[in-house]
């Protein structure tokens, strides 16, 4: 897509704004948005829910930063902040859309959860002072801002030095997934259309990224293909024709195919 950087950043917040993420799933359209019923309903097609590993991630993070304070870029609405308030980590949470805020704030209140914030926010200028947080979590959120490094660099930015960088996931090429988006057109997880940035990485490209920071693990993940929540042809074709079959192959060539790149790194303090 030929967009300049300005027409991108509108096309970013205009998919956003109208398709908050997890409205995907939603299958029972008799619900009500918004309500116990409807969070309920999407859960377990949320990232922490859907994908183990995440949760997995989660535990081990909380028992870190128990009692700190923590930003997630692109909250959606809510479940990974409402995890890590759970076991006691402070949040401020943010997204690009004020649709996306108050879902979260809405989803706070029904599960009497309190975040530090709960605010709209660019990943690529984010409103915070430098060195305020001790962590930054994102997932799944900063390959489709439009500038990926740029959000690395923010996020370096608002971290104090010895913070944790938990970013969760990057798409990586190759992969599986990146097959697929580039021969078969299609995005498995979105009925409607794709998001108008979604970055392919190597992780040589990625890890370039991180300049200022100590990587403490790079982890390929997503490596066998899940259950995805849609219906029609090509979802048919993903679900009995592709997914059996790729994932009988064995686990050290299917690693390799692995569709994201998850990284988790601390800001190096200044020298002196």
């Amino acid at each position: 897509m030929d967009l300049s950087k300005n027409a991108v950043g509108s096309a970013v917040y205009d998919y956003w704004n109208s398709h908050t993420l997890g409205m995907q799933y939603v299958t029972d359209k008799s619900l009500s948005i918004g309500s116990p019923e409807f969070f309920a309903h999407i859960r377990p097609w949320m990232n922490p829910y859907k994908f183990p590993w995440i949760m997995d991630r989660i535990e081990h993070e909380s028992a870190i930063l128990r009692g700190k304070h923590l930003l997630e870029i692109g909250c959606g609405m809510g479940y990974d902040s409402l995890e890590f308030l759970k076991r006691g980590v402070r949040v401020t949470a943010t997204d690009l859309t004020a649709n996306a805020v108050e879902m979260t704030k809405r989803h706070f209140a029904m599960e009497s959860v309190h975040a530090e914030e709960v605010r709209t926010a660019n990943a690529l200028a984010l409103p915070f002072d430098n060195e305020t947080f001790d962590a930054v979590w994102a997932n799944g959120v900063l390959h489709a801002t439009g500038n990926t490094g740029l959000a690395i660099r923010e996020a370096h930015r608002v971290l104090k030095p010895g913070g944790r960088a938990i970013i969760s996931h990057f798409y990586r090429k190759p992969s599986w997934m990146y097959l697929m988006r580039r021969f078969g057109r299609e995005n498995i997880e979105f009925s409607e259309q794709d998001p108008p940035v979604n970055d392919f990485l190597t992780e040589s490209e990625i890890l370039a990224m991180f300049g200022g920071f100590e990587v403490l693990e790079a982890v390929p993940e997503h490596y066998r293909a899940l259950p995805v929540c849609r219906y029609g042809l090509k979802a048919a074709l993903y679900r009995y024709g592709f997914r059996p079959v790729y994932n009988v192959i064995p686990e050290p060539i299917a690693k390799r195919l692995a569709y994201k790149l998850s990284v988790t790194a601390i800001k190096r303090p200044l020298a002196g």
